[in-house]
């Protein structure tokens, strides 16, 4: 059941001015995350198509991997009607037009466009035929940070708590929906391999690790060349390291080419370009070769992962993730074999908390997750949950809010209204908990 606060916090996403919430224009995606974030169902499946339609998709199909829609053979129910075809997503309505796809033959078939920008004038989809294409306007927010400007109205103690509790009540709520999403698009461990993936990756690499489990599937990364294959498509397997690593990793990475050879060209076209990883500003410990080790190490030790998911065991979920083993992966921080200082864990403390707070709970019953989020102490405080911290109180000390809940809330409240004072988001939090006609 829907708390108040929670409801009231929907309730206050409208209220607000649309020019004080996070900035909806044109998202700053890649071609490859805004498939990978469609197809792990962040977006949605349902949604009011530009002509009032209301469109579900019931299956995406099959991901595309050639020239023409980005996803083939998907199942969509417009108005009720079931449509078999192709989806096509772009970043602008235009983009149908500026890409060829209305004189492409190969486009006939899709039955959806999917975009985030429709720009001032309308655009309306055709195919070469002059079929029309239902379209679709998804949405989205820019992640933002609170104003500087907007930083002089904050709150006591209780305000603040409340306000938070009811936004991280709001944010756990919209992370289990994602999951059970996912669940029913492409079934429960494949859901649940996907969203251990980024949580890998850090921030800066999420989006990567996400693609890599997509392409992979959890099937394949369980196999005996499992590993190999997840360094392949990851595009690490460059034959320049052989001359900077040590034995061991020498080693380490002849066993991964004999495996990968035998199906590199098969799985060629899946493999990821080295633009779409990040390097810079990343410890040792948490290179993307070494993330990737652990993901290797995690598919080998799915089961009993999954078998603490499904008895909500969020002990055992913890236990298992710390006691992920890797002969190399645990001396070493990248594929040219630089070594790390000591032996060192494949999954940290900080790591297993984002884990429980980003896979483990949102596949939870809300209330139990709701319930052990309240109860969990939160990692570190990263710089934006300080920064967050201080726009809503005025003081960034981390012990004043400690969970792992009211991290989360703070979360949410700084990517919905960062250019509202504190004070500002309160007052009108308030004003929709009134019930209509409340003095």
């Amino acid at each position: 059941m829907t708390s108040v606060s929670e409801f009231s916090y929907e309730q206050l996403q409208a209220l607000v001015p649309e020019s004080y919430l996070a900035e909806s224009g044109l998202p700053r995606l890649s071609e490859l995350e805004m498939q990978a974030r469609l197809f792990a169902g962040e977006f949605g499946v349902c949604w009011r198509g530009e002509n009032g339609e209301k469109i579900e998709v019931v299956h995406f199909g099959i991901w595309n991997r050639e020239p023409g829609p980005d996803f083939c053979r998907g199942l969509v129910l417009i108005n009720g009607e079931k449509f078999a075809g192709d989806i096509e997503v772009d970043q602008d309505a235009r983009d149908w037009e500026s890409h060829g796809h209305s004189q492409n033959p190969a486009y006939e078939n899709v039955v959806l466009h999917l975009f985030f920008h429709r720009g001032q004038r309308r655009f309306f989809t055709r195919t070469a035929q002059h079929k029309a294409v239902t379209q679709v306007c998804l949405p989205f927010k820019v992640e933002s940070q609170p104003s500087a400007s907007r930083q002089d109205g904050v709150l006591d103690h209780a305000r603040a708590m409340k306000l938070v509790e009811a936004a991280a009540s709001f944010r756990l709520r919209r992370k289990c929906e994602v999951f059970q999403r996912a669940a029913r698009l492409r079934g429960y461990e494949e859901a649940l391999f996907e969203a251990v993936a980024p949580a890998m990756g850090f921030k800066n690499n999420k989006i990567p690790f996400l693609l890599v489990a997509q392409r992979s599937s959890l099937a394949k990364a369980r196999m005996e060349d499992g590993e190999a294959l997840l360094f392949g498509l990851a595009g690490f397997l460059n034959a320049g390291h052989f001359d900077l690593g040590d034995r061991d990793a020498r080693g380490y990475l002849k066993r991964l080419w004999e495996q990968w050879w035998a199906v590199r060209d098969r799985e060629r076209r899946l493999v990821l370009p080295e633009r779409a990883w990040t390097y810079s500003a990343v410890r040792p410990a948490n290179h993307p070769h070494r993330r990737m080790g652990a993901l290797a190490a995690a598919a080998r030790s799915f089961a009993g992962m999954k078998r603490a998911v499904e008895k909500g065991k969020g002990d055992d979920f913890a236990a298992a993730f710390m006691s992920l083993e890797h002969p190399f992966w645990e001396k070493h921080s990248s594929l040219a074999g630089d070594p790390l200082p000591k032996v060192t864990a494949l999954v940290g403390e900080d790591r297993v908390v984002d884990l429980s707070v980003n896979v483990f709970l949102p596949a939870q019953p809300f209330e139990a997750g709701w319930s052990r989020l309240c109860s969990t102490a939160g990692p570190t405080p990263s710089g934006k949950i300080l920064r967050s911290l201080e726009w809503l109180t005025g003081d960034a000390r981390p012990a004043l809010f400690r969970s792992a809940m009211c991290q989360q809330g703070l979360l949410q409240l700084v990517d919905d209204f960062p250019h509202m004072s504190a004070l500002e988001v309160w007052q009108s939090f308030t004003q929709a908990w009134k019930p209509s006609g409340t003095p």
